[in-house]
């Protein structure tokens, strides 16, 4: 019942309070019976009044409270999401600067090529054995 309360917004302070006002309303509105005394009404109706005040009060401070632990809430939330900015900040330089670190080597690898098909360079010596072994190798072949 109290989750079925909630879904709708409403908490048990809330409910008691405005039946209270409502009972309120009633027991001065019998003041128009002659069979009940006028006393009694005054007083039931101060008293539901007292009660209506009474619980609408423990909601309101009821939501201060919930309102402080949600700014709390809050707050804390805040610190660690500007620390996963500054984290992601961190790893985007360091990724940033190995972009521009494999891009340069990148480069230097084109620029030898091009050297090396100009004749202007020349790579190192192999062995023989090894160049024998790279020569009989042949790519999607079974042996």
């Amino acid at each position: 019942m109290s989750t079925f309360l909630m879904l709708l917004g409403l908490s048990t302070y809330k409910i008691i309070a405005v039946l209270a006002l409502a009972g309120a309303a009633l027991a001065y509105t019998a003041r128009i019976d002659p069979r009940i005394p006028k006393v009694l009404s005054t007083l039931a109706c101060v008293a539901l009044l007292c009660v209506s005040v009474w619980f609408s009060s423990a909601y309101h401070y009821d939501k201060q409270a919930e309102l402080g632990r949600l700014n709390a809430d809050l707050q804390a939330l805040s610190r660690i999401a500007a620390a996963h900015e500054r984290v992601s900040t961190h790893a985007n330089a360091a990724l940033l600067q190995r972009i521009k670190q494999v891009g340069t080597l990148q480069q230097q690898v084109t620029e030898y090529e091009v050297e090396l098909e100009k004749g202007g360079v020349s790579a190192c010596p192999a062995d023989d054995a090894y160049l024998k072994r790279m020569r009989s190798i042949r790519f999607g072949q079974a042996p």
